[in-house]
């Protein structure tokens, strides 16, 4: 069965530019996010970054709740837009809650022996027969969504086993919080370091290499590297990257700079052609995903 990490190397213009950038802001939540630790061993934890499950079925989109409609169910902090939708979750939640405790439906659905519990951007999302689905984010969310059923029932068929291994470790400084790092445990042994989308900024927040690609590559790569080291992987454990590029004819220029930064050319890595980032003065973000032990 294909999964997504196969189609990482065909054509992904069609991914959804329009939501990389509110989805890159979006993700600063995530740090709040039921997936990441918190300070209390024994505290509830936040659900997926304080969005209302119920939204997504009665307005068919995600909307952030508000945390005076709070409700404490299956040991997570759920937010709600009303009192109205709080009442409809507590009458039936696990009709509303999203499958998988939340978790990334892709992970959950992969190959066997790289199975694992993934972070969620809570706009990557859908509903398949009445059922709620998050995703790692919207291009792999597009993914899981061509083959839906198929994906629905190898995870449905394995969550009993995925459901017991670790919850992702969040990686933190100098790895930056916003998106998350994480290393998550898979079925089959050893763990993936999955790096958060990392831009041209240094430590003390600036924008580097402002209209220079080369130095963006080189600031990004720094980055990149800082990531890995915190979750105990290095450049050469890297198996595929995705990166969203403002100039990719450009960015093809930078093969032996690339390799030395994101790993050897796979043909997992894709290249997705954007308009603009999150900021203008950004020409680059790269994710990159290494398997370490």
């Amino acid at each position: 069965m294909e999964t997504w990490a196969d189609h990482w190397e065909e054509d992904v213009q069609t991914a959804s530019f329009f939501r990389l950038k509110r989805s890159t802001t979006l993700l600063a939540l995530l740090s709040a996010t039921f997936l990441a630790p918190t300070a209390w061993a024994d505290e509830p934890r936040l659900s997926i970054s304080g969005y209302d499950p119920v939204a997504y079925f009665t307005d068919g989109k995600p909307v952030q709740g508000k945390p005076e409609f709070e409700y404490s169910w299956h040991k997570l902090r759920w937010h709600f837009v009303s009192g109205e939708h709080r009442d409809l979750f507590t009458r039936d939640p696990n009709h509303y809650a999203p499958q998988y405790d939340g978790y990334c439906a892709m992970g959950v659905a992969e190959t066997e022996a790289a199975q694992h519990k993934d972070t969620v951007d809570p706009e990557a999302w859908a509903i398949v027969d009445g059922k709620l689905y998050l995703a790692h984010n919207p291009y792999i969310m597009q993914i899981w969504r061509e083959n839906a059923k198929e994906h629905v029932l190898q995870a449905d068929r394995d969550w009993d086993v995925v459901k017991d291994l670790p919850a992702p470790e969040i990686v933190g400084p100098p790895c930056a919080a916003s998106p998350p790092t994480a290393k998550v445990a898979l079925r089959g042994g050893g763990h993936w370091v999955i790096v958060g989308g990392q831009v041209a900024i240094d430590e003390a927040g600036n924008v580097v290499g402002k209209g220079d690609l080369q130095a963006q590559i080189e600031q990004v790569g720094k980055n990149v590297g800082a990531c890995l080291k915190s979750g105990g992987a290095t450049v050469s454990d890297i198996m595929f990257t995705f990166s969203h590029v403002t100039q990719p004819l450009e960015f093809d220029k930078y093969t032996d700079l690339r390799q030395r930064y994101f790993g050897p050319l796979s043909p997992k890595s894709a290249t997705v052609p954007v308009p603009q980032l999150a900021r203008p003065d950004f020409l680059l973000q790269v994710e990159a995903f290494a398997k370490t032990r």
